[in-house]
């Protein structure tokens, strides 16, 4: 790399969006979705969730939107969060985990009301009330180790970067996890 104002140094070893990172999982975990769907749930503890069935995985899913309007109706006119964008999804037959990510932030009280509601609100978008609905945080380890109780308790399970590169070893995805300071 040799352009002068980047000092010689490609933009995504200096970037700190958490879209950056994202996008390198979901480039590696797309190419077998179910067997990363298998992955997320031993690894997330999501004990109650099946890893059994087909898996479908999406990156930066603007789901109420996009959903709805394959459906032929629209976000806005039922009143549902129009901009609202996840991560990643895994979609399964039964359930859906969204994965919210973090690299450089912590997860705020805000943000944590909206992915409690989420749960409610992708079950009466895709009108199944059997539907399983997980949130599942991925962040660095050590926020993991210093979050208060209170702020990961909108979410089931957990997902460190450490884990992420461990699965995938890539150097984005290594780097990641070094990023967040408490």
């Amino acid at each position: 790399m040799s352009i002068d104002f980047l000092d010689g140094i490609g933009w995504a070893d200096w970037s700190r969006e958490e879209r950056l990172f994202c996008a390198g999982l979901y480039e590696h975990a797309r190419k077998a979705s179910c067997a990363f769907a298998r992955w997320v749930i031993d690894t997330a503890l999501l004990l109650t969730l099946s890893p059994d069935g087909d898996w479908d995985l999406g990156c930066e899913v603007c789901f109420y939107r996009g959903f709805l309007k394959h459906k032929g109706r629209a976000a806005r006119g039922e009143k549902y969060p129009f901009k609202r964008a996840f991560d990643l999804c895994l979609f399964g037959e039964r359930a859906i985990v969204v994965i919210e990510a973090k690299v450089c932030e912590p997860f705020k009280p805000r943000q944590n009301e909206h992915f409690k509601a989420d749960r409610a609100l992708i079950r009466k978008a895709v009108g199944r009330d059997d539907l399983d609905v997980f949130v599942v945080p991925l962040a660095a380890s050590n926020y993991f180790a210093n979050a208060r109780p209170s702020t990961l308790e909108a979410f089931t399970g957990s997902l460190s970067w450490a884990q992420v590169a461990a699965r995938y070893p890539d150097p984005i995805l290594d780097r990641a996890n070094g990023m967040y300071r408490a």
